[in-house]
């Protein structure tokens, strides 16, 4: 049975869930969608009942669910019997956004990197703003390199546990280092 309405608790987590995703540079209608998915106590919503609660067109419906699929917040279900596409959040939103934004990390240092051996890369000003670039992205994955790891083993535990005050010693380790090898550079 489909979601019929949403109630007044659940469109106004769908409101400051949507203005929080947008600060995070989101766009309104994904975080609509995607707010209705985590909210929903339905196994899944087809596209017609998102266009639905939502008051949006099929077409931006369509765009924003295949938007989420790409970056792996949503998945889209097949269903027996059914013909039409059916969508639910990933038990870990927010696991499935790290792995995206490394592999998006890791994918922006490899352009900048490649940039930096062309003529125009090798111009006074390109030159600098692309060492910047290719350094922060080297600088953002060691954060990565465990975190995903450790975010897994912090949501395992126990709901009262606080979160870590300071990043773990493998990590802190491990950027040190990467800057020494910088600074010798």
């Amino acid at each position: 049975m489909a979601l019929d309405s949403l109630s007044d608790e659940m469109s106004d987590f769908i409101d400051r869930f949507t203005d929080a995703w947008e600060l995070m540079r989101g766009k309104r209608i994904t975080g609509r969608v995607l707010g209705v998915l985590i909210i929903t106590d339905e196994p899944s919503l087809t596209s017609a009942d998102l266009v639905r609660l939502l008051d949006a067109s099929p077409g931006t419906i369509s765009t924003a669910t295949r938007s989420l699929m790409g970056s792996g917040y949503i998945t889209r279900l097949s269903v027996s019997h059914s013909r039409v596409a059916h969508f639910r959040a990933e038990e870990d939103v927010w696991g499935a956004f790290l792995s995206r934004e490394k592999v998006g990390l890791q994918r922006m240092g490899e352009v900048l990197r490649t940039a930096m051996s062309t003529s125009v890369g090798s111009e006074p000003a390109p030159a600098r703003r692309l060492r910047n670039g290719s350094r922060y992205m080297a600088w953002v994955d060691q954060f990565h390199h465990n975190l995903l790891d450790q975010w897994r083993t912090y949501r395992d535990q126990d709901e009262d546990t606080p979160p870590p005050a300071q990043l773990p010693d493998e990590m802190i380790a491990a950027i040190r280092q990467k800057s020494e090898r910088s600074d010798r550079e």
